[in-house]
């Protein structure tokens, strides 16, 4: 299969709401939530080869030989009865296990790359079939952008930003089991809660009044280091500040990027951090 060597850039996400609304009898949970594409993120090459083969440079990570990547490939061979012959490489930036979705965009760059190069056998509903089996969130990084979930997080409804900012990421050593704080909130087996109402344009004042991350009640108590950034990037003049996904990241919005980089060099000497902007 001859094709011109080519990337994918796998753009992380933040949160910038999320309510959990019930836990479904499955043991899922009913989610409220509205992921925001981030310009940063992980790198996958793709080269023609002979046989299909998987190398992973960067930030060095144990994936208990569970590679999103391989899992994305095997569900694709499944899907179109082949196995696309390429040489992927993943240029990993994006620390596994903070909440920013670096495994799940890895995985959603890989249907679609394979999908391009075997000239689009899958449809779009067929891509976020196979998505979905990988993971509740891994069906946003199709598309990317600005976007709500509902569900478990794969019913999609786009959104669109009615402001700019830019965005500090502060990534502490921590690793915040997602398992532990879903258990930690107690949702029970009830009628869900309403999610709270807004339009599809979404304004700073919606964000700053409404929007909260439920899971910062529990991983804030468990880990009181992480509370403590997000109060300090409010005070570093972040106009919004919140904890993504259910951590260990958390990250503040600023109106131009010479405040994001003043916050910045307060934290730089303690924590892994990132200034980045919003995708769509």
């Amino acid at each position: 299969m001859s094709f011109k060597p080519f990337k994918i850039l796998a753009h992380s996400k933040i949160n910038l709401h999320l309510q959990v609304l019930n836990k479904r009898p499955d043991g899922y949970h009913e989610l409220d939530t509205v992921f925001q594409e981030l310009d940063w993120g992980d790198t996958l090459h793709f080269e023609p080869s002979d046989q299909f083969s998987l190398e992973v440079t960067g930030l060095p990570f144990d994936d208990g030989g569970n590679n999103i990547c391989l899992h994305a490939a095997e569900l694709f061979q499944e899907a179109t009865g082949s196995l696309v012959p390429v040489k992927i490489t993943l240029d990993k930036v994006v620390p596994p296990g903070s909440g920013l979705g670096g495994g799940s965009a890895d995985g959603a760059a890989v249907l679609k790359g394979l999908n391009q190069i075997a000239v689009e056998p899958l449809s779009a509903s067929q891509l976020q079939g196979l998505a979905l089996k990988l993971g509740a969130d891994v069906p946003f990084f199709l598309s990317g952008g600005c976007q709500r979930g509902q569900g478990i997080g794969e019913k999609l409804e786009q959104l669109e930003l009615a402001f700019g900012g830019v965005i500090l990421l502060i990534i502490p050593p921590i690793h915040v089991s997602t398992k532990q704080a879903f258990e930690a909130l107690k949702i029970p087996l009830t009628a869900p809660k309403a999610p709270i109402t807004f339009g599809r344009l979404l304004d700073k004042a919606t964000l700053v009044r409404f929007f909260e991350n439920e899971f910062e009640s529990v991983v804030f108590h468990i880990h009181p280091e992480i509370g403590t950034l997000k109060n300090e990037l409010l005070k570093q003049g972040a106009f919004f500040a919140s904890l993504s996904g259910s951590g260990s990241t958390v990250y503040g919005i600023f109106d131009s990027l010479a405040q994001a980089q003043a916050a910045q060099s307060f934290f730089i000497n303690r924590y892994h951090t990132q200034i980045t902007h919003t995708y769509s």
